[in-house]
């Protein structure tokens, strides 16, 4: 690691403080959730149209012509949102130079921190999991929306255009496409309201709603609780004790970067 990128990493606390997402990255996560809302909620009910309750809720939306509509356009912000990403992940390599974000690929600790946490959930040790700048469930949550874009918004132009499709690829494309859009969205579902939901906003420590979604930020005792490992790490660059937080050296007393 370099100079520059120990001190930009200092540069991330001030105030009591920890910046964990910059700017774009907030943006991204806002498109990315309220998108996937709108999705789930006129995709559900054309899916089960069939069912009184969807009946109402469609034409709650002006009728299925309506609905559809929307559906879609939320399925091109979510697909213009993952393109925001990919180039802002290339800017920052090429462009402005930064390392290639390693600690949001799995690797073999990550195995080792989800034993730690089964046995720490279930009685069997009274150390917790010790994480990085990102667990292991903030990393299945990544990548599982990377190849959950890749079903639902694949899925969802073929059934946007399914005669061009239909003229243009093998005849299972289009049933195939449908089977996969909608189960996939309903494992999304699934996966976002019972687990996402409960981790990153219900569960004992964050209850009732995680606010860094919208601010970038986090409290340093709560990052240190959190994320000790990437926490002492920051503090040991900037000459002070991981046990010591509330006193912070002139160099951590600076306006938070904009750097993740």
């Amino acid at each position: 690691m370099t100079a520059q990128q120990a001190s930009s990493d200092v540069q991330r606390v001030t105030a009591g403080y920890i910046l964990r997402f910059d700017v774009h990255q907030r943006i991204q996560h806002i498109l990315m959730f309220s998108s996937f809302i709108i999705l789930a909620v006129t995709g559900l009910p054309l899916k089960f149209s069939d069912n009184a309750v969807s009946q109402w809720w469609i034409a709650v939306w002006g009728g299925i012509d309506n609905t559809r509509m929307i559906h879609r356009v939320a399925g091109l912000v979510m697909a213009a949102d993952f393109l925001y990403h990919i180039s802002y992940i290339f800017i920052s390599m090429v462009l402005l130079k930064r390392p290639f974000p390693l600690k949001m690929m799995p690797n073999l600790n990550d195995f080792r921190d989800f034993i730690q946490d089964l046995k720490y959930t279930f009685g069997l040790s009274k150390e917790k999991a010790k994480f990085d700048r990102f667990s292991y469930r903030e990393k299945f949550d990544y990548w599982a929306v990377g190849w959950g874009l890749a079903m639902m918004v694949g899925g969802g132009l073929i059934l946007m255009f399914p005669v061009t499709a239909a003229n243009h690829l093998p005849n299972w494309v289009v049933p195939a496409a449908l089977v996969a859009h909608s189960d996939e969205a309903i494992l999304a579902v699934g996966w976002i309201v019972i687990v996402h939901m409960f981790f990153a906003h219900l569960s004992p420590s964050i209850f009732p709603f995680n606010k860094s979604i919208f601010t970038g930020t986090v409290p340093l005792a709560k990052y240190k609780e959190e994320h000790p490992l990437e926490y002492d790490r920051i503090l040991a660059k900037a000459g002070m004790e991981s046990d010591r937080k509330e006193e912070r050296p002139a160099a951590m007393e600076v306006v938070a970067s904009e750097q993740p």
